[in-house]
């Protein structure tokens, strides 16, 4: 069974497995789950203060995972990238003007230099990461209404290791690689992060708010992985 917790400041997911052995063993799988095999009668919350004492190598790990996810693009014709929950194979187009269209199941990169695929794709997102956020905001906001609470600010960052955060002060920072996913996938954590505008922490009224907001929110979290 997969759980949530809270490491310095940052939500991991982890997958605790008793079994017959005699010490303690983690893996971050490429999901980013941390996998904890421990001996049968190691207690949970052992495992989590395990888990906070080697804080620096989860984040590190996060760290190499999503720069090798990245390094595994070449943007090259043939490859499958994705967008909103759906896959498409990539055509690039030498031409005089850099542009993205989705064509059926196509997205085609239009640019003037082989060089410029990568960059010119990752503006795209960036763009469309902008319409499709202002376009889920005002009905999500509206849902937050009855708590007296709106995001001070909104931004679109590239964030290795989380989906989202939210400061103190109602900053609510987004990952750019949410527009590859399903539009449902988008909505549950924007909603987390204004969760967090209510309960800063993951307490119980946390979750509840989480429920009452989004009923269906723990199976499109299951969702949520690195394309």
């Amino acid at each position: 069974m997969i759980k949530t917790t809270i490491i310095k400041g940052k939500e991991v997911r982890y997958e605790f497995k008793r079994m017959h052995r005699r010490s303690v063993a983690a893996k971050i799988r490429r999901d980013g789950v941390i996998e904890v095999k421990a001996p049968l009668l190691y207690r949970e919350s052992d495992m989590l203060a395990f888990l906070n004492q080697h804080h620096r190598w989860i984040f590190n790990h996060y760290d190499k995972l999503q720069t090798t996810e990245n390094q595994r693009k070449k943007y090259v014709s043939g490859e499958i990238h994705h967008y909103l929950g759906e896959q498409y194979m990539l055509q690039v187009n030498q031409s005089r003007r850099n542009s993205v269209l989705i064509e059926g199941d196509t997205m085609i990169v239009n640019c003037k230099s082989p060089d410029d695929v990568e960059r010119t794709l990752m503006k795209w997102y960036r763009n469309q990461a902008k319409i499709v956020i202002s376009e889920l905001l005002p009905s999500i906001i509206g849902k937050f209404s009855k708590y007296n609470v709106a995001p001070a600010k909104i931004s679109i960052r590239d964030m290795r290791s989380r989906w989202g955060s939210c400061s103190r002060k109602g900053n609510i920072s987004l990952n750019l690689q949410l527009i590859k996913l399903n539009e449902n996938c988008i909505r549950q954590v924007i909603i987390h992060e204004m969760c967090h505008l209510v309960y800063f922490n993951h307490q119980t009224g946390f979750y509840n708010l989480m429920e009452e907001m989004m009923p269906d929110w723990k199976k499109w979290k299951k969702e949520l992985k690195f394309k």
